[in-house]
């Protein structure tokens, strides 16, 4: 039986230490990207500890919706998923989901945005990212699994 409940605990709080990291690289590489398209002037309309509050309060949002559907997910296919470890089946769910959506749906970006934006954001922060929330989901399923009886002696 899926156990739902520990899916969406493990993957709101997966979320919201997802959030607050992803905000804080996002607010970093957004500020400097505006500096950069306004030609080195240095204008950051937000500055950049601005745009680090922005990029976690953005993350922190998504993080947790991301978190209860993901963990809605991996509680769902666990048994399914291959690996020995909470960590390795994590790992491995986020990786699923960075070939559909970093790599298929994100390629789309690279008509909009261009091939650089696309390996950037894409590729090697989308890689990095979906890590990181993989590793954190299935380390936060083990913590909020039930209590181990003692082994006996």
């Amino acid at each position: 039986m899926a156990e739902f409940g520990r899916g969406i605990k493990a993957g709101i709080v997966a979320g919201i230490i997802y959030g607050i990291i992803w905000g804080i690289i996002t607010g970093i590489i957004i500020s400097f990207i505006w500096s950069s398209i306004v030609e080195g002037t240095g204008i950051i309309p937000l500055g950049i500890s601005g745009s680090i509050i922005a990029g976690i309060i953005s993350g922190l949002i998504g993080g947790i919706i991301g978190g209860i559907i993901f963990g809605l997910i991996f509680a769902a296919i666990y048994n399914a998923l291959p690996g020995s470890s909470s960590v390795v089946k994590g790992l491995i769910l986020a990786l699923i989901f960075w070939l559909i959506f970093g790599l298929g749906l994100g390629y789309s970006s690279m008509a909009m945005y261009g091939t650089t934006y696309y390996i950037v954001y894409s590729v090697i922060l989308g890689l990095i990212g979906s890590l990181i929330f993989g590793f954190l989901l299935g380390f936060f399923w083990d913590k909020f699994g039930g209590k181990q009886a003692a082994p006996a002696q």
